[in-house]
């Protein structure tokens, strides 16, 4: 378990006030894979080629769990842009999406404890990037199969 304080009875809390968003975390996640596979899509691009991201992706939730920073991770994410290793568009999106996470830390937190929002604000971010990658790998691979089982049964 992620430690946020020193008080096992608060990280408790604050575990439990995660896990009660998650639904809304998973959400989020789906939402930045979709807009990266409408991106990808746009450009022509089929989501199932190697250049799509999957690894970029997993390098920046690598990131962000190696990080004890918000502003680490979103450089990084910013860098990767830059590099063309991930769309720029989607990049600033991404950005927007995990900086409102800070608001959902603030709210589970409740104190005006800086420190501990920070920490939970990453751990936050871990999860919606997490979850990113896993929709983006379905969006890439599990629905292209799904769709031609559907169309292999149908004939």
């Amino acid at each position: 378990m992620t430690r946020f304080t020193d008080d096992p009875k608060r990280n408790a809390q604050i575990m439990r006030a995660i896990r009660e968003r998650e639904e809304s975390l998973v959400n989020m996640a789906e939402e930045l894979a979709r807009n990266l596979a409408e991106i990808l899509q746009q450009k022509k691009k089929p989501l199932s080629e190697k250049e799509h991201k999957e690894r970029q992706l997993r390098n920046i939730q690598e990131m962000a769990e190696q990080s004890t920073s918000w502003a680490e991770v979103e450089l990084f994410i910013r860098y990767q842009a830059a590099r063309g290793e991930i769309d720029a568009t989607w990049a600033d999106k991404a950005i927007q999406t995990l900086k409102r996470l800070q608001d959902i830390a603030r709210s589970i937190v409740g104190a005006a404890n800086e420190s501990t929002i920070r920490t939970v604000h990453l751990e936050l971010v871990r999860r919606v990037l997490g979850h990113t990658v896993r929709w983006h790998v379905w969006h890439a691979k599990g629905e292209p199969q799904l769709r031609r089982a559907k169309q292999g049964g149908a004939q």
